[in-house]
């Protein structure tokens, strides 16, 4: 095991593989997909000089043989290394159990493989990648984003103009406010404007809740 790479934890062999090959097609360096939460503590255990830099697991399925959550188990095993559950699980009680373990991320399993990138991107950024969801109920986040079957890939749903999707196009390629304004020849301040009523539409909390929200909805990158 290499230091800076990433581990595949999930019992669904055939998506891990899937995963793995379109990370590595990124030049990202993957450890062979483990099947199961003991077999990747043992992994760990036997590398603890070189633990991945980021783990991603799908606790659902994952043995549990005793009463320790299997996330807060891979924690345990590599505590500095960053998390991100990848779940079809978007329940509350999912969410509340990623955040009480640490993870860095909980992303949908449904979600383009784009939108899994940039997620692992920027929790490798060292950023935290959550829905809007996770913080309900602790005082943190307004209501819940659109989900999938809300809109209609091209931003619908939450009716955004033209100009908002062209933004969070730009957003999700990571390009500054300035940059945005360059891009598509308007003031900065009109960026703001039009980014500040996107993410009232999305009831997005912030900048990276934007971009995982523009993705998972079908806007893709301006270059």
């Amino acid at each position: 095991m290499t230091s800076g790479s990433v581990m595949l934890v999930d019992h669904d062999q055939l998506f891990s593989a899937a995963l793995a090959a379109l990370l590595e097609e990124e030049g990202m360096q993957v450890e062979s997909p483990l099947p199961s939460l003991s077999i990747a503590e043992q992994a760990l255990a036997q590398a603890p000089l070189a633990p991945p830099a980021l783990i991603i697991a799908d606790p659902s399925g994952l043995d549990r043989s005793d009463d320790a959550d299997p996330l807060q188990r891979l924690r345990n095993a590599a505590p500095d290394a960053r998390l991100l559950v990848l779940s079809a699980d978007l329940s509350q009680a999912s969410l509340n159990r990623s955040l009480a373990a640490g993870a860095h991320g909980h992303v949908s399993k449904a979600a383009s493989f784009n939108a899994v990138l940039r997620a692992v991107r920027l929790i490798l950024l060292g950023q935290a990648v959550y829905p809007a969801a996770a913080t309900q109920g602790l005082g943190q986040a307004p209501a819940p984003m659109a989900t999938a079957t809300e809109t209609n890939g091209e931003g619908g749903g939450a009716d955004l103009s033209p100009r908002e999707t062209q933004i969070l196009a730009c957003v999700i390629s990571g390009h500054s406010n300035k940059a945005i304004a360059r891009r598509l020849s308007i003031t900065e301040s009109t960026v703001k404007m039009h980014f500040k009523n996107a993410m009232r539409k999305i009831n997005a909390g912030n900048r990276t809740q934007a971009a995982i929200w523009a993705m998972e909805h079908g806007i893709a990158p301006m270059a």
